[in-house]
């Protein structure tokens, strides 16, 4: 008898054990979702609030470490170079600082306290420093099974502005795009070359690199570089004439954000003002008349299969192709659609994609942190040519769309 007992109690207990670590978890999930915060250690730069152990509140000295880690990156400083720039000027590393401040520290330093690139990166990627409380980013495997995995960022637990960012969104963003370039570091390893990770060649798509002859500093494709000579060209260009001609391009770019400033503040204090784009509404039609098109044409597959015309599967090819007709065609409408909306709705001179060029209008040599913000990459082409795709490229057409409307005559046939 006692040998059925025992493995009917051991089944018992691992139900036990199953049922109570799933209530848990539930209580922690519900926590999370409702905003709290119930981990042991806050991230650096926050400590709980006396009043409620759940709300995180900032801790001054700290957050100006934080705030500086953020600004030395957007300067073109590396990670490595970050801890190197805190060791020296003998900034505390977390666990130094915790203890120092007589806080509670999960892991005591065990003769390493000083900062390092890891640290760094750890800082710099944590999106809680936004005030938005971002949990549920690691978990134990199972109650049997106690190892840390880490979580798709998909199912990440998000509750917006739930305590005071210490930096803003749009800051911490603008990092995290910076993070995913190829960001390498000079021979010293303190700073990040000034277009390391936004030039492309035109005709591989692959990054043009940084190369370094006896006097000189040149760029080169990676292709022919380190890959085949077959497989691409040289698309090599000077740092000096690429240097001066981004810096033209932006001054351009500048001095047209300037000019649909004025235009637009002229339009804005005239007694009438247009909001129907006719090439807009032509577009839009014609989109629309092409989505009932790819509808019917979808409609009629399955009666054509029922009555033999096609075959199944060129019934479910000929589906799965005009499903995807249809999504494309629909994404273009929302756009479109959103596009004359914005349109009706006016432009102020002050819009965010002519403030982010306009604060520039006295720049006479370029930085990282200006790239950073105005440009998306730059294409070099084998004559020694290039082009720069900058950033909000779509809200300036649009703006370009507004001032058209409203300069432009109607056509007679729209009276």
């Amino acid at each position: 008898v006692s040998s059925i007992i025992v493995p009917i109690t051991n089944v018992m207990n691992d139900q036990y054990c199953y049922q109570t670590s799933k209530k848990i978890r539930q209580v922690f999930d519900y926590k999370r979702r409702n905003g709290q915060y119930i981990g042991s250690n806050p991230p650096f730069g926050y400590v709980k609030d006396a009043k409620d152990r759940h709300h995180l509140v900032i801790d001054p000295d700290a957050a100006e470490i934080v705030r500086l880690i953020f600004s030395l990156l957007l300067k073109g400083t590396s990670k490595r170079g970050i801890s190197f720039y805190l060791n020296e000027h003998g900034i505390p590393s977390p666990s130094v600082y915790k203890l120092e401040k007589g806080m509670t520290v999960s892991n005591k330093p065990d003769g390493n306290t000083l900062w390092s690139g890891r640290m760094i990166h750890t800082i710099l990627t944590n999106p809680m420093y936004t005030g938005d409380l971002v949990q549920g980013r690691f978990r134990v495997k199972s109650y049997k099974v106690h190892q840390i995995e880490t979580v798709p960022e998909e199912e990440w637990v998000r509750v917006a502005d739930t305590h005071e960012a210490i930096i803003d969104k749009a800051t911490f963003e603008k990092v995290q795009e910076l993070l995913l370039r190829d960001t390498r570091t000079s021979p010293q390893g303190r700073t990040v070359h000034l277009f390391s990770g936004f030039l492309k060649c035109a005709d591989c798509g692959r990054a043009v690199t940084r190369c370094s002859g006896k006097n000189n500093v040149y760029y080169a494709c990676a292709t022919y570089k380190s890959r085949s000579r077959n497989a691409c060209t040289m698309h090599s260009i000077s740092h000096a004439r690429l240097e001066a001609a981004v810096l033209y391009a932006i001054r351009q770019q500048v001095h047209l954000a300037v000019s649909y400033s004025e235009v637009i503040a002229q339009i804005n204090s005239a007694p009438i003002k247009k909001n129907q784009s006719f090439r807009l509404d032509d577009t839009i039609h014609a989109k629309e008349r092409e989505l009932a098109k790819v509808t019917r044409y979808k409609q009629s597959l399955y009666q054509d299969w029922k009555d033999g015309e096609i075959t199944q599967q060129e019934y479910r090819d000929m589906k799965a192709t005009y499903d995807r007709q249809i999504n494309e065609v629909s994404d273009v409408l929302a756009r479109l659609t959103a596009e004359r909306a914005e349109l009706a709705n006016g432009v102020d001179k002050e819009h965010p994609a002519l403030v982010a060029f306009k604060k520039y209008q006295n720049i006479d040599a370029l930085s990282r942190e200006l790239l950073i913000e105005l440009v998306d990459h730059i294409k070099v082409y084998e004559n020694g040519n290039i082009s720069v795709k900058f950033k909000f490229a779509d809200q300036l057409r649009r703006i370009a769309e507004y001032i058209d409307v409203n300069t432009a005559e109607s056509p007679a046939w729209a009276v």
